[in-house]
């Protein structure tokens, strides 16, 4: 039965994500917000791909500063390091982030919330990014899905038009008090308004591992393949957290 449960909800996640980015140091999103509840986290991430020299030995680094001032908002500022093959960090944009978390597991058995981001793009980087996003968390027997979909919309200099749209996916098993491993799916269709077909969308997938440690300490890595043509040959991230 356990095994009939893991393929009923793989294929769930698989068909749900298949029609937003595998993006660098990205993540599938939680919905929880914890009163009162601080989180420094640290991303390192890069990718591979021999055929597109932007994202060849390319490497980002996030740090993120986010405080729950109540059960349902906690803000989140953001900072982003970018290193291009061959090239020093630069600094890629700052973003603050509003998360809100509406739906709570205890009251209907799963989480939903919504997040609000601003992102300011740093020099000839524009343009600017708002985006509005969903999250869902759904226990389902002894697994655990996450569903993000992420609608984005250029603001300011160099700015055009369309939305941009993004779904990502997740489903994970525990394998330890506390340890989970599972599969992402990472589905950027890019601007809306412009599409050109599957290969020109960021399409990936891959395992990932998350653990708590003693002291409020987590971690989380991930690994996914490109399987479409613009999306990274190789990309990974890993996540550091100290929380309190």
């Amino acid at each position: 039965m356990t095994y009939r449960i893991f393929i009923y909800c793989t294929l769930c996640v698989i068909l749900a994500a298949k029609p937003a980015a595998a993006n660098t140091s990205s993540a599938v999103g939680g919905a929880t917000v914890e009163k009162g509840k601080t989180a420094l986290e640290y991303r390192l991430a890069g990718s591979l791909d021999d055929e597109d020299a932007g994202q060849e030995d390319f490497i980002r680094t996030r740090v993120h500063l986010d405080h729950a001032f109540t059960d349902l908002y906690a803000a989140r500022i953001v900072y982003v390091m970018d290193k291009l093959q061959g090239d020093d960090f630069e600094t890629a944009n700052i973003s603050w982030q509003n998360r809100f978390h509406f739906i709570k597991r205890d009251v209907y058995g799963w989480d939903g919330g919504m997040r609000i981001n601003y992102t300011i793009a740093d020099g000839d980087k524009k343009p600017d990014d708002l985006s509005l996003r969903f999250y869902q968390e759904f226990p389902v027997g002894e697994f655990e899905m996450r569903f993000n979909q992420i609608f984005g919309h250029d603001l300011g200099e160099d700015s055009g038009k369309g939305v941009t749209a993004e779904w990502r996916s997740q489903i994970t098993h525990k394998v330890a008090d506390d340890t989970v491993i599972g599969l992402d799916i990472f589905n950027d269709f890019g601007n809306l308004a412009q599409q050109d077909g599957y290969s020109a969308q960021e399409h990936a997938a891959g395992p990932v591992l998350k653990t708590k440690f003693g002291g409020g300490y987590s971690m989380e890595a991930g690994y996914r393949i490109g399987i479409s043509a613009a999306a990274p040959d190789h990309s990974a991230t890993f996540i550091f957290t100290r929380s309190w």
